[in-house]
Formats: C-alpha cells, structure tokens, sequence
C-alpha cells in the first residue's frame, strides 16, 4: 500500500510540474527574443516589445517600481555602455500568480557577461529576471533582481568628487548638525545623478572629507550650481569653518579614471 501511495504520490508530482499555462512555450519564445535582441543591441526592436504601460521592478536599493521611460532609458544605457553584452541563462522557468497558478509568465536565472567599454573591464553579473506579458503579447511586467551596486563598482567608471570642509574648533558638531540635516548631504544623495556619498572626519586636523561619485560630470554641475545660487546649506556652514568659505575645498579631478 505504501508503495502505491509513493508512486500515486510521485506521478502527481511530475504531472503537476510538467502542465502549464497554455500561453507560457510562446511567451518563453519572446522573452528569449527580447533578451537576444538586448544581446545585438536592436534598440528600436526591443521597444516594439515592450507595452507603454509596463511596470518594472529595478534593481538598485531603495528603489520602487518604475514604468516605460525608465525601461527605456536603462536598456538605451546598456548598450551604450557595453561591448559584445551576453546573457547566458542557467534555466528558463514559467512563472505564477499570486494564488500559485502558472499565468504564461517567464521567469530565469543566468548570467550576463560583457565589456565596459569606458574602462574596458568585463562583466560577470548573476541574476535573475521575469517578464510578464499582456494580452497582446508585449511585456507588461518586467523585473530585474541583481547588485546592481556591485556592478556599478566592479566595470563602471566614477566620476569622483572629494569636498574637505576645515572647521574651527568647537564648532564641528554644528556643522555636523547641518550636514545630517534634511537639507545637508540626504539632499546631495538624493539628488539627480548621485550614485553613493560618504563622509569621514581626521580628527587631527578637524577636517571633514565628503566623497561622492556621479553618473557625470554634468549632473554634478548641475547640484554644485543649485548649492551655490539657489539653497542655504553652504551659507549656514561658512560660520563654522576656518577661513570662511576658503574652508571649503572641492576636488574634481574626474579624467583617465582608473583602479586596481
């Protein structure tokens, strides 16, 4: 009896795994499609694929769900910054609903393999990925799960800046204050094209460094601009520091980046 039990047990099993949403073997063909065309780089052929009102999950922290323009952007911003990009998959799988039921949809794991071309290193990147397609076949839903932080720092260039802010004595804890303010450097990371910031004090010479690394040297000139002429952070700062705002230093160097 046991026997029979494990064996209607066992072809329930594979039964199970192997039915699936009849829509799921053509999605698998197109989601195949989009990330081979993605490999050649067929821009306008990717977005012909793509439904307007698609929603997608991005891979970089803190981040909440984006739509069409964003997709757009991000892939327009792969093939620019990629040479012979691949994406080598470990295993296709169909996707399910909320209740489990399988819904058509694609989901895989691999591997993308390529060249930076500004810096010239190449990419290995796990990661995972599900489209979702609507009636008409285009993809409605598409997400991304890898450390796009990783990614960034290993083949990316940077665009580093280093700000030092020489404070008085006794003052440093009111610059501080102003720095971890709503309006300090929370501001500067949230800023259009801030990609990472940090801070830290030598305490031997009660100077602060701030070091931060943007998607351009535009964008940081864009932010450095609006620090200057339009917001308050600087101006309540100067008090604080020696010599004024000549205890302000920027260091913007940001050509023939390299590291090892």
């Amino acid at each position: 009896m046991k026997t029979i039990l494990a064996l209607f047990a066992t072809l329930t099993l594979v039964t199970s795994c192997s039915n699936s949403n009849p829509k799921y073997a053509g999605n698998l063909e197109k989601a195949k499609q989009f990330f081979a065309l993605h490999e050649e780089e067929n821009f306008d052929a990717q977005l012909a694929m793509i439904s307007k009102d698609v929603e997608v999950e991005l891979p970089m922290y803190g981040s909440s769900t984006a739509g069409y323009e964003t997709l757009s952007v991000m892939i327009k911003g792969y093939h620019d910054a990629f040479d012979n990009i691949k994406y080598t998959p470990q295993v296709w799988l169909p996707g399910c609903a909320e209740d489990g039921t399988l819904d058509g949809s694609v989901r895989t794991y691999g591997t993308w393999t390529g060249t930076n071309i500004a810096t010239g290193k190449a990419l290995n990147l796990k990661s995972y990925h599900y489209v979702n397609f609507d009636d008409d076949g285009l993809v409605a839903g598409f997400g991304d799960f890898f450390d796009a932080g990783g990614m960034m720092d290993a083949v990316y260039p940077k665009n580093l800046v280093l700000v030092s802010l020489n404070v008085k004595d006794g003052k440093l804890d009111d610059v501080m204050s102003i720095l971890n303010s709503e309006g300090g450097l929370p501001a500067t990371r949230s800023y259009d094209g801030c990609i990472s910031l940090e801070m830290t004090l030598n305490e031997d010479t009660n100077t602060l460094w701030v070091v931060s690394n943007w998607e351009s040297n535009d964008k940081y000139a864009a932010y450095l601009k609006w620090r200057q002429t339009e917001d308050t952070v600087i101006g309540q700062m100067v008090p604080f520091l020696k010599g004024g705002a000549e205890g302000i230093t920027i260091i913007q160097s940001n050509t023939k980046y390299m590291s090892f």
